[in-house]
C-alpha cells in the first residue's frame, strides 16, 4: 500500500509540475505574440502615416516595468515648417506589460545613451504596488522609418524567457532552465533592419 501511495504522489507531483511548465509556456507565447505585434503595428504606423514609429522597452530603472514594458511612440512630419523636437514625439497607447513570470533577458536594441534624432520624450511609470510614478531613467528603443525599416544593418532583437529580474537588478533567474543555468524556453523577436519585418525565433 504505502508503494502504491509512494506512486501516487509522484506522478500527481509531476503532473502538476508539468502543469505549471505549461502556463508558463503559455504565458511566454502570449507575450511574445503580444511584442511582435507591437513591432507589426509600428512597421505599419509609419507606412501609413510617413512617420517614425519608436518602440520602446523599459530597462534598468527601478520600475514594475524593468525588462516587461512596452510602448509605442511616433513622430509625424510638422506643417509650421519648425524643427521637430521631442515634444512631437506622442504615446500611441500605455504600456503593454508581460505577465509576472516572463521577462526580457537579452535585447540589442538601441539604448538611450545614444539619442535619437530628435531624441525621445521623457518617460514615466506608473507602480501598481507602490501607486506612483517613476521616472523611466534607462530604455531601449527602434525606430522605423517612414520606407518601413531602420538605420543601419544590424537587425536588432529583443528576447523574452521565463524567469525574473528584480527592479534594477541586471541579472535574470530562469524559472525555466537547462541543466546549464541557461534558458529552457525563449521567443525571440528579430526586427529585420532592412524591411522592418520581424522574425520569430523559439528553440
Amino acid at each position: 500500500m504505502m508503494v502504491v501511495m509512494s506512486i501516487i504522489v509522484t506522478v500527481v507531483i509531476a503532473t502538476f509540475s508539468g502543469l505549471f511548465g505549461i502556463g508558463g509556456g503559455f504565458k511566454l507565447n502570449g507575450s511574445g505574440n503580444r511584442v511582435s505585434n507591437l513591432a507589426m503595428l509600428a512597421r505599419q504606423n509609419s507606412l501609413a502615416k510617413n512617420a517614425l514609429t519608436a518602440l520602446v522597452m523599459i530597462g534598468s530603472s527601478g520600475t514594475e516595468g524593468d525588462y516587461r514594458a512596452f510602448r509605442l511612440f511616433e513622430l509625424v512630419p510638422r506643417t509650421d515648417g519648425q524643427p521637430l523636437t521631442s515634444n512631437d514625439w506622442t504615446p500611441l497607447g500605455a504600456w503593454e506589460i508581460t505577465p509576472d513570470g516572463v521577462v526580457a533577458d537579452a535585447c540589442s536594441f538601441t539604448s538611450n545613451s545614444t539619442p535619437s534624432t530628435p531624441p525621445l520624450p521623457q518617460m514615466t511609470y506608473h507602480d501598481t504596488v507602490a501607486n506612483r510614478d517613476s521616472v523611466v531613467a534607462n530604455y531601449q528603443y527602434v525606430i522605423f522609418f517612414p520606407n518601413g525599416g531602420l538605420t543601419g544593418t544590424a537587425s536588432p532583437s529583443v528576447r523574452l524567457v521565463q524567469g525574473y529580474r528584480s527592479p534594477g537588478a541586471q541579472v535574470t533567474t530562469y524559472t525555466a532552465a537547462k541543466a546549464n543555468g541557461t534558458a529552457a524556453d525563449y521567443y525571440q523577436i528579430n526586427v529585420l533592419a532592412a524591411n522592418g519585418r520581424v522574425k520569430i525565433d523559439r528553440p
